[in-house]
């Protein structure tokens, strides 16, 4: 654990290609007598689901930041606006969550809505407009954010870095999500039962506000 780091000088190039994602955290490897031999990503990955004895695996994720969140009370106030340019990673909120069942959502959302999401126990992943490629937002909606189990996404502008993860309670900055923290973070904190205040909630649209 440590505080936020300072982002690089680094920035992503508008004429990049496609991302290469991780995907090979959720493929297998080669078979043998016909029995699917995990690979060599997804046995590291595994070390990263939270369970009884290691409920909050992210602790093991260098640069990580995680710290105390007030409650995650319902407020009758919208918060005021936050123009520090680092997202929320919790606490007291007005009642309504964003879409966080694999979404992603192509404007800035309310922090509002976010920290109702991460209190459900999504991960929010946060970019920079003005420093990611378009087409690397492409690639990550189609290829990791759709339909991802607690998974949501929107813009940020203003970011300290090009990429940001949320969830409650923690924030990690990136310049890349093909940075392996990308998916150990996700691995770690999305529907984490140990992490987030509210894990039965639900992220579907239409689901009980508690």
């Amino acid at each position: 654990m440590s505080d936020i780091p300072e982002p690089s000088d680094s920035r992503w190039s508008r004429a990049a290609g496609p991302l290469v994602l991780l995907l090979a955290a959720l493929s297998f490897g080669a078979v043998a007598v016909g029995t699917l031999i995990p690979s060599e990503t997804e046995r590291e990955l595994a070390a990263f689901a939270p369970s009884p004895e290691q409920p909050d695996p992210s602790t093991g994720i260098p640069g990580i930041a995680i710290g105390p969140v007030p409650v995650d009370d319902h407020t009758v106030a919208t918060a005021p606006p936050d123009d520090t340019g680092q997202p929320p990673v919790g606490g007291p909120h007005v009642p309504g969550y964003a879409a966080c069942d694999g979404v992603a959502h192509p404007d800035p959302l309310r922090d509002d809505d976010a920290v109702g999401a991460m209190e459900r126990g999504a991960v929010w992943i946060t970019y920079d407009p003005a420093r990611t490629a378009p087409t690397t937002v492409a690639a990550l909606t189609a290829n990791r954010v759709t339909d991802g189990d607690h998974l949501f996404m929107s813009p940020y502008p203003g970011l300290a870095s090009p990429i940001s993860l949320q969830s409650w309670g923690h924030q990690l900055l990136l310049d890349t999500p093909d940075d392996p923290r990308f998916e150990q973070f996700i691995r770690a904190l999305s529907d984490n039962p140990y992490t987030a205040p509210d894990p039965d909630a639900g992220c579907a649209p239409g689901g009980p506000d508690r």
